[in-house]
């Protein structure tokens, strides 16, 4: 009876480690035909969309994307965001379901409608073990939605309703619509053509951008900080809309016409053009984008500068660590300033001089307005002569500053010593009034 009550114990034992068994892998099974794709989306080279939106390709080129998108009566591929794609997968790869139905027979995703899906993608990979994996979804009468993939092919998903709000995408989600693409630290030559404006050419040199043209600024000297600023303005531009189906253009005289190289000789190159007699928009062709696009035109407007917007407008050069005395003739009264240890001060007196070194430092800042004059207006009147001398009392600079009330508002002549007239902001010039009054004593300082 004993021997009978063990083999008894031994069998349920046995029984029991079994079923444990059995129901420990049934739960491995169940956690990973439940994951929805039992593998990681890391090696994708190509996806391929079938949706409501329309069909498109989406294909890995070195470091890049490209896509494939047929049209209705051509083909375009274009440039793709590569970041679009990124998170395109990733949401694919990270979707979770609310069910799952398991071991359907090979009819079985038919009764979900996945026979005929609304939304299909195609994804294929780097490692020839990895093959391609199909991606099936519709909607079901509910609103919920049913997923499939090939990797588990005798399961059937179900869905948040929202789920494919983030998958049935246009293929213009996916385009790039910068109409510029080229690093702007490489930028060493820059063109602006219009056929009835101001147009040049500029090129970098040993010390800085330097006019190629037009003719009378030849070998002149641009504007660095104003070129850095242009040239990032055209990195940001982007396109309103793309155009895929073909239009006709008529490219006879572009309206306006950009040119950036790079270190290389690289051109990237954009024209635009008038659209359908619309005033608010210009139709563009760029080297970067394969297909038209309308931009806006007031993004064109700021792409328009004139010669004189990016040419070097500095009146004069300055160390100002060289200047020692400063001197300021203001109608019938003369100051005369010192560097000091404690400062600037006043010839004659113990009282510094506050807003010296401000003033100095706008002197070097001063750029004109307008292009300058060999002869000054009669209705100029002088207000203030202002030199500028070193310790061993030479003459650095010279400048006489004139009031014109044909001049715009804000605005003075400043005589420079090459004898021409500049039209330059009156803000130093009431600065220095502010400093040295002109109502004061014959007596000179």
């Amino acid at each position: 009876m004993r021997r009978i009550v063990c083999i008894v114990a031994v069998l349920f034992l046995a029984g029991l480690a079994g079923g444990v068994y059995l129901y420990d892998t049934y739960s491995d099974t169940r956690v990973e035909t439940s994951r929805w794709l039992s593998s990681s989306l890391d090696n994708v080279v190509s996806v391929h969309v079938l949706s409501p939106e329309g069909s498109y390709s989406l294909f890995a080129k070195g470091d890049t994307w490209k896509a494939d998108v047929p049209g209705a009566s051509w083909n375009v591929r274009a440039h793709v965001k590569p970041n679009r794609v990124r998170e395109y997968i990733s949401y694919l790869a990270d979707l979770t379901p609310d069910k799952y139905i398991a071991d359907v027979d090979q009819d079985g995703p038919e009764s979900y409608g996945l026979n005929d899906p609304k939304f299909k993608v195609i994804l294929n990979f780097t490692g020839k073990t990895d093959g391609q994996l199909v991606i099936k979804f519709t909607v079901g009468e509910t609103g919920r939605v049913f997923g499939w993939n090939s990797r588990n092919p005798g399961m059937v998903y179900e869905f948040d309703g929202k789920t494919l709000e983030r998958l049935a995408l246009p293929a213009l989600h996916f385009l790039d619509d910068y109409i510029f693409r080229f690093d702007e630290e490489l930028v060493d030559r820059v063109q602006l053509v219009q056929p009835f404006g101001s147009s040049w050419l500029v090129e970098k040199g040993e010390s800085g951008f330097i006019f190629k043209l037009p003719g009378y600024l030849k070998g002149k000297q641009a504007s660095g900080s104003d070129l850095k600023l242009y040239v990032h303005s055209l990195a940001l531009i982007r396109a309103k809309q793309l155009i895929l189906e073909p239009v006709v253009i008529d490219k006879e005289m572009p309206t306006l016409t950009v040119r950036v190289w790079g270190k290389g000789g690289k051109n990237h190159s954009v024209e635009f053009f008038p659209y359908e007699d619309s005033p608010d928009v210009f139709m563009g062709v760029s080297s970067w984008l394969t297909m038209p696009f309308l931009v806006d035109a007031q993004s064109v407007a700021q792409m328009v500068k004139s010669a004189f917007d990016i040419q070097s407008r500095t009146v004069m050069a300055l160390d100002i660590g060289t200047v020692d005395r400063v001197v300021i003739d203001h109608g019938e009264a003369r100051f005369t300033v010192e560097r000091s240890d404690t400062g600037w001060r006043l010839r004659g007196t113990e009282n510094d001089i506050p807003g010296i070194d401000m003033s100095l430092w706008r002197i070097t800042n001063l750029k004109f307005e307008a292009l300058p004059l060999n002869n000054l207006s009669k209705t100029a009147v002088a207000l203030m002569h202002c030199r500028l001398l070193d310790a061993d009392g030479k003459l650095l600079k010279a400048m006489t500053f004139y009031a014109d009330p044909e001049l715009p508002q804000g605005q003075c002549w400043m005589k420079s010593e090459d004898g021409m007239y500049y039209p330059v902001s009156s803000r130093l010039l009431k600065d220095l009034q502010g400093m040295f009054p002109a109502i004061r004593s014959n007596k000179r300082q």
